[in-house]
This record gives C-alpha cells, structure tokens and sequence, in this order.
C-alpha cells in the first residue's frame, strides 16, 4: 500500500485545535483484568500530565467519558464473547449520568486475550464493531492481556495500534477525537426551497445513482451492513425505535448542480439507504454557502427529505475553499466552461469517499495529496468540524486545484485510517457525464483494495 507519512513527533497540546478537555473513567476492572487496571491507571496519568482534568463523578459535563467493562476470557472468537446488555452499556451510564445517549464522547474499555495489530483489516473492522454495537459506543479500547498492545477501532473502521507507550499513544488519538466537534446534524430544512419544476429537471439524482452503481461494480461501495449483523434483534429493534439505527451504509457521492446553484449529496447512511442502488428521495439538496455554524437543506416542493451524508460538511468546506470558473449552458444543454457564462460555480464538480485503501495511482491523471500529519497527526471522525478543516487544508495544498496550468482533473487523498476522498475538477477535457471520468481514473489509473486500508502510527 501507499506509504503514508510517519507520526511526526510534535507535543499535541501545541498544535492550534487542541483544547483541554474533562476526562471521566466510569467503572473498574475486572479482577481477572490485571493489564487492564495497569493501563487505566497509566491512561489517568497521560491525561492530567498533558493537562486535561480527570474527574470521578460529573453530571455529564464531559469531553470523554470511558466505560470500563470486562470481555471474558475463552475459547470462541472474540466477537461471540462480548456480552450484551439490554440497555447496553454505554445508553445505561450515559443515562445515569444525563449525557446524551449515542453521544461521541464515550469510549469502552476492555481488556482481550488476544493479540490485535496483526489483524486483516476485514476481520478488525468486524471486531470493532461487533464491540461498539453491543455496547452502544462509537470508539472501543482493547488492550492485550499483556499489556504491551492498545488497539483503538473506530465507527468507520480504523484500528490503529499502539505499542511502546500505548496509553500515551491512545491519550493523543482520543483527545484529538474529542477536540472535534460533531456538526453532522447541525442543519436546518428550508421547506420548499427549490420549486418542483426546477428539482424534477435536475439530472443530479440521476447522475448520482448511475456512479452509485458504478461504484458498486469497481468495488468502491460494500452491501450495506443491518445493525442486526451485529446484535440480537431484540436490540436490533431497540437501537431502531429509539436511535435510529438502522444499518451502516459507507461511503458517499455528491454533485453541484449548477442549474440549482446546490449540492446534490447522498442521504445519511445510517437510515435505509443504499448508495448502490439510489432512489430519487435518497438524495439531499444543501446550500454550497450555508450561513454560521447550520447546514441549510433546500427541500423540493411537497418533499420531506432526508438527513444529509455527514460528509456534507466537509463537501460544503472544500467547495469553499477552492478556485470558481463560469460555466454557460452547451447547444445540447449541458453545463461547460465558458468564461463570459451565466453562472460562477466552483472548481470542484463532484466526488466520492469510498472506503478503500490505495497502493498506487498514477501522477499524470490523478494527483494524490498526501495527509498533513504535523498539523493533523491523526484522523477525524466524519461529521465533525475538524475534519471539515482538513477537507479545506487539504485542496488549499493541491496543485491540481489551485495551478491553472496543471492539467490534471482528478484530485485524491487519504483520510487518515478509513478510506479516502476523491474529486473532479472543471477544466478542459473533463467528460460531459459527471463522475464517469473520475470513476474511469479508479478504473484504470487507481490500484485500491477493500481488503486493507493503512493504519499508521
């Protein structure tokens, strides 16, 4: 795979974003979990040494709340042996302790027999998350019966391991995590924005669901995984009713329509939606230049429609941050570069994220902008405003973008531990059907596998 830059050694309370947070630990080891208390105690230490305040009790003030459970000891596979609760674990101490249930801010902890680092990515993903559906928590903690390995999985699939120092190494990755701040559902539904004339002569929806498709075929998107993969259905039911947990559905594609002057974007993938196969109602219209700190959704006319992708966020970054062209209507009708045109749009047409890891693609049609990693040492998760400001920083470093003369029409990057992003840009040459010239460069210039995505240190 493609070597991605090491960690730099930068001290992370000096880098801009970072803030100090309030820590909460909410239970104890088990007896049996001897490396576990060790490296709880040790994590404790990190944290106040770096600043942060490490509280006992709070009303659900926090930043960071760990839940430490205990995973027992066996001879079945790891997933077969994680209990589950009813209501599982991180709802119930959320719920006692008046932090919202679902939050971001809680972490489990648990101690396996295991050894993690070595894992295929596939089966780590499977581990991770069979964890965090059966205890209801977006980050999970494993730490090897030895001590010597941490392994942090995330909702989208990263599972990183720290060796050396691991509660050091966990402190920086959980902290970067909380000094995020998540904006997925912070948006506003402007009802009957868009006249239905104007939504039903957008080509976006269609446009969409055949590179959705399209994807499906190169590999690029995976069956959508039901949340009852994971957990009995009774709970299954449970996390529907009160959550809304349907099914996890990854990656994401969107468009700007500049007919409707928007961006057209896949729906949330954590309702009943697969990208694969996209219906008209499983895209959502935003504003390109949302006002403050909201998203502003245009429904059509009679349409109540859906949650948007939590990537939205940083889409709207990126359009944001980038170069804009004119663009006139063709004989035939189709939106092209016409620099005297009606309409100023940005540089960046469309894109996808695909959850994917990449081991080459070729400089000449597709530019790859490596991570920041001295500014940004460790990845985000998607729907949060930092990953928002990576998405801007990183077109703000591409050639392709901002070099008028660099003919290339394809830009992709890493998103550090899960996957990556890719764009196409409007300059000369790029085809007339949106996304089937950078669905082409995957295609044929792009060597990218499910099967393993890069977890650097």
């Amino acid at each position: 795979m493609t070597g991605l830059p090491d960690r730099p050694a930068v001290r992370l309370d000096e880098l801009p974003w970072w803030r100090p947070l309030v820590v909460q630990i909410a239970g104890r080891p088990h007896p049996d979990d001897t490396a576990l208390g060790v490296f709880v105690r040790q994590l404790t230490a990190a944290f106040e040494e770096q600043g942060h305040d490490v509280v006992e009790s709070s009303h659900g003030d926090v930043d960071l709340l760990l839940i430490v459970t205990h995973i027992p000891a066996g001879p079945q596979p790891l997933p077969d042996r994680v209990p589950e609760q009813s209501p599982p674990l991180s709802a119930r101490t959320c719920g006692e302790l008046g932090l919202r249930v679902g939050s971001r801010r809680t972490v489990v902890l648990a101690q396996v027999t295991e050894r993690l680092a070595n894992l295929r990515h596939t089966e780590a993903v499977e581990i991770g998350r069979t964890v965090m559906a059966r205890t209801a928590a977006p980050r999970v903690v494993l730490v090897d019966r030895d001590g010597r390995e941490a392994t942090l999985f995330t909702m989208e699939g990263g599972h990183p391991t720290e060796t050396g120092r691991p509660a050091d190494g966990i402190r920086d990755r959980l902290v970067t995590a909380a000094c995020a701040r998540d904006v997925g559902d912070r948006y506003d539904v402007v009802r009957g924005a868009l006249p239905a004339a104007a939504w039903a002569a957008s080509p976006a929806p269609g446009h969409l669901a055949a590179a959705g498709r399209r994807m499906d075929r190169l590999g690029l998107l995976p069956e959508p995984v039901r949340i009852d993969r994971y957990v009995s259905d009774g709970l299954a039911s449970l996390y529907r009713e009160y959550l809304g947990w349907k099914r996890l559905s990854e990656g994401m594609l969107f468009l700007y329509d500049p007919g409707l002057d928007a961006v057209v974007v896949t729906a949330s993938g954590s309702g009943d939606v697969d990208k694969r196969d996209l219906r008209e109602d499983e895209v959502t219209v935003v504003h390109p230049r949302s006002r403050g700190d909201r998203l502003r959704v245009l429904a059509p006319e009679g349409i109540d429609p859906k949650g948007p992708s939590v990537e939205t966020w940083e889409v709207c970054a990126l359009l944001s941050s980038v170069p804009t062209v004119r663009l006139g209507r063709s004989a035939a009708g189709h939106w092209v570069l016409d620099p005297d045109g009606e309409r100023t749009a940005p540089l960046i047409r469309g894109g996808v994220h695909a959850h994917v890891g990449v081991g080459r693609a070729d400089a000449e049609v597709i530019e790859s902008v490596p991570p920041d990693r001295e500014l940004y040492p460790y990845g985000f998760g998607c729907g949060t405003d930092l990953m928002a400001d990576v998405a801007a920083h990183t077109v703000a470093r591409s050639q392709a973008v901002n070099d008028p003369a660099d003919p290339r029409l394809y830009v992709r990057w890493p998103m550090l531990y899960h996957g990556e992003m890719a764009v196409e840009l409007w300059k000369p040459g790029l085809p007339e059907r949106p996304l089937q010239g950078l669905l082409d460069a995957y295609a044929h210039a792009v060597h990218y596998t499910p099967d393993h995505v890069d977890q650097p240190l």
